[in-house]
């Protein structure tokens, strides 16, 4: 039924004009003249979906193949108007030249007994965008973009084939829940669509010049004024279909034609967001809309595809933004048990180096040397250990004197380093054939060899210079024994950090454990321990990241004893 106040088609079931507002007064309709009759031999008309200007559409079924289809048949009256059955016909063609999954597919045109030209589409079950909308607002960003991504798809095949829509709105866009995917789109209705190729097929044009048509609500400023249109005309009805879409409202209102005209060709848009405040919009989305409703072509997007393109860079956008945030493992909150490698902590510049607290031990530091020997080693070692500096002064066997007590730890090293002279050649001299780390009484049994596949380590040889065999191994006691070596060195104790860390190699020789040792004896000014260590580290991680850091801390020793 078309409305007595506007004109427009109000549908079968509505009591008030969905343009207007107007009430209904619906009269007992004569019985139409096509139900239940057959056209061309070929269809038979079961029921009246819907009805227009033009002509009537009804649902009916293709006797040869049994498969329901859509006829619509042009009214009668209007045979004897050349330019509307011309128009008719180029729908036909229009959408005949379309061949996309998104367009509706015509499979036949032709003239009943009587006359009337009818053209034969597929059937879409379903219901058109505009009464989605209606029972479904607000949709979710993500749905808006499948939908009209669909749409674009549909456009950009049309404008390939030089055919432009020139009507494109809600009531014109068919979604049909399949079983397999939801929303699935198919753009209708290309009853004024325009035939952009230069074939002269078209015979004399059928739109007078400064004729406006289409739907006022969706026209592109260009097509309000009666101008030459291309695709991006569809473009800008597409950014009015979004702006609906996402805020159930029209971008102008106007309860005139004209009026709506006027707006497209004079003011811009206000933002979506203000006009819905309570909607959940994009500020991508917002952008893109208001650059499709751009009154200058050139400022849109350049056509169908590069738009959709712009919308799946949005849902993508989205999609990470609400992905919630990568949850820390306790290792990487945890220093101590992160698998991170850090280096020893800064010494202080006075007093003992066990009143020294290590610094809190999350990075290298932007001037350490060390920085560069971590990268590899990072993944080896199952917990950190804090940071430092470069030993600046390693060349000297005792750093300088900074404050009165470090006096007595010079002095207490220096008896040390003599008792270790003494004892090595006492051992030299008493018929010992190598020096070794261990004090082994001159008539102690000689300890009887193993099996080589299970035998520990050998204590008449330095550990650095030992192979444990894979049967003598134990992670778990070697991990337990490292942890306890940080605890040591986090307390200041050197001393006990390196025996923990010596008993963890012994149940595990890993090239973390050692590049850990040559550091520890590094800081205790032990260079040749610290040589022999990380000769061992660089040995077992050819590829090491440490090597550079090492060679230059050696290099320093060289250097100061020439």
């Amino acid at each position: 039924m078309l409305c007595p106040s506007c004109g427009a088609d109000a549908r079968e079931s509505s009591k008030y004009c969905p343009a207007c507002g107007s009430s209904l007064v619906r009269t007992v309709a004569e019985a139409d003249e096509y139900i239940g009759k057959t056209l061309a031999k070929k269809y038979r008309v079961e029921a009246l979906i819907g009805e227009g200007g033009m002509g009537k559409v009804y649902r009916s079924r293709q006797l040869v193949l049994d498969k329901p289809v859509v006829l619509k048949v042009l009214r009668q009256s209007l045979l004897s108007d050349e330019r509307t059955v011309a128009r008719f016909q180029r729908e036909a063609k229009a959408a005949s030249r379309l061949n996309h999954p998104n367009s509706i597919s015509i499979l036949d045109f032709g003239q009943a007994e009587d006359g009337a030209l009818f053209i034969a589409m597929e059937f879409v079950p379903g219901e058109d965008l505009h009464q989605l909308l209606v029972r479904e607002w607000p949709l979710p960003e993500a749905r808006v973009i499948r939908i009209v991504s669909q749409v674009l798809s549909a456009l950009s095949d049309a404008h390939g084939a030089g055919v432009i829509h020139r009507d494109l709105k809600p009531e014109n866009i068919m979604v049909e829940q399949r079983r397999n995917e939801t929303d699935f789109v198919k753009v209708l209705d290309f009853g004024i669509a325009k035939i952009t190729d230069s074939s002269g097929e078209d015979g004399p044009a059928l739109t007078r010049a400064g004729f406006v048509c289409g739907t006022p609500e969706y026209m592109s400023p260009e097509q309000a004024r009666g101008a030459s249109l291309d695709h991006r005309s569809d473009l800008y009805a597409v950014g009015v279909l979004l702006y609906q879409l996402v805020t159930g409202l029209l971008p102008f209102e106007s309860d005139s034609a004209v009026g709506f005209a006027t707006k497209h060709l004079t003011e811009e848009p206000p933002p979506p967001s203000k006009r819905r405040p309570e909607a959940r919009i994009s500020v991508g989305m917002e952008r893109l809309i208001l650059r499709a409703l751009s009154k200058d072509p050139d400022d849109r997007p350049a056509n169908a595809e590069a738009f959709k393109a712009e919308l799946h860079a949005l849902e993508v956008r989205e999609r990470r933004r609400a992905e919630p945030a990568p949850r820390r493992s306790a290792a990487a909150a945890a220093p101590m048990a992160s698998p991170v490698l850090a280096p020893l902590p800064r010494r202080g510049t006075g007093g003992s180096h066990l009143a020294t607290q290590p610094r809190a031990f999350t990075d290298w530091g932007s001037t350490e040397a060390t920085v560069r020997a971590v990268p590899e080693i990072i993944q080896t070692t199952p917990n950190p250990m804090p940071s430092s500096d470069k030993l600046e002064e390693a060349s000297a066997p005792i750093a300088r004197d900074t404050g009165g007590g470090l006096h007595f730890f010079k002095l207490l090293t220096l008896a040390l380093v003599l008792a270790a002279g003494v004892m090595a050649y006492f051992y030299f001299f008493n018929g010992s054939t190598q020096a070794t780390p261990y004090s082994i009484p001159k008539n102690a049994p000689v300890p009887q060899k193993e099996d080589a596949r299970t035998q520990g380590p050998d204590p008449y040889r330095p550990l650095y210079d030992q192979e444990i065999p894979p049967a003598a191994r134990d992670e778990a006691k070697s991990r337990e024994a490292e942890l306890e070596g940080d605890r040591q060195f986090q307390h200041g104790s050197l001393g006990m950090t390196a025996t923990q860390y010596k008993l963890a190699f012994q149940y595990n020789p890993t090239p973390a454990l050692s590049l850990k040792l040559g550091e520890v004896y590094w800081q205790q000014e032990h260079p040749g321990e610290a040589r022999a260590w990380w000769s061992r580290h660089l040995r077992d991680a050819r590829t090491s990241a440490a090597r550079p850091y090492i060679e230059e801390q050696l290099k320093s020793v060289a250097t100061a004893n020439p």
